[in-house]
């Protein structure tokens, strides 16, 4: 006889998935992934991250599913994304003091000419700003290039006030994220031995 995993509470999802019951373990990513999702969405405003975060948790919680003792499965995994969105945030404290580091080395050097490091960011700016979907870019464009205010941008584009400044966090988001990378590997290969 098949066993109706829906009506299945957690703690017996959770006794089906230590006999490594993969039907089991479905049904719980299933019935929480959402809500986990939502909650690492809200605390970190990047949803890539968020979908990593949710995918490193469950992919523990499988792993580990033979000694895992766990009475509170719900508790257990919103703890998780909280924990593990902590770490996203010391990580990023981490890399942004690396940067911060590399730029005044930057600005500090003899060779380094502010005008001309300025017009390269600018550029650099631009042409990532460029990557974004079209109705970010314009959002950011306006706000950046054109220094609009957030009101100006919502009457402009005729949207509400809290879609411009979603967006604009967005596109800072993603902006943010695409730049360390660049800086981390112009980094490696400015100092690399």
């Amino acid at each position: 006889m098949a066993i109706n995993y829906t009506i299945l509470s957690f703690p017996h999802l959770m006794l089906a998935i230590k006999q490594s019951d993969r039907k089991a373990f479905d049904e719980l990513y299933g019935r929480t992934w959402k809500s986990l999702y939502k909650q690492a969405v809200n605390k970190l405003n990047n949803e890539d991250l968020a979908k990593d975060i949710i995918q490193d948790i469950f992919i523990d919680l499988w792993t580990k599913r033979e000694s895992s003792n766990i009475d509170h499965i719900e508790h257990y995994l919103s703890r998780a994304v909280k924990f593990k969105v902590i770490d996203q945030f010391r990580k990023k404290d981490f890399h942004l003091k690396e940067i911060e580091e590399f730029v005044d080395i930057l600005e500090d050097s003899e060779y380094a000419d502010s005008k001309l490091l300025d017009n390269e960011l600018r550029d650099i700016i631009s042409t990532l700003a460029d990557r974004l979907p079209q109705k970010r870019r314009e959002i950011f464009k306006l706000k950046f290039e054109q220094e609009l205010s957030t009101k100006e941008i919502s009457d402009l584009l005729n949207i509400s006030p809290k879609t411009v400044q979603n967006q604009t966090l967005n596109s800072i988001s993603i902006l943010k994220n695409i730049f360390q990378k660049i800086l981390f590997i112009f980094f490696i290969l400015f100092f690399g031995s």
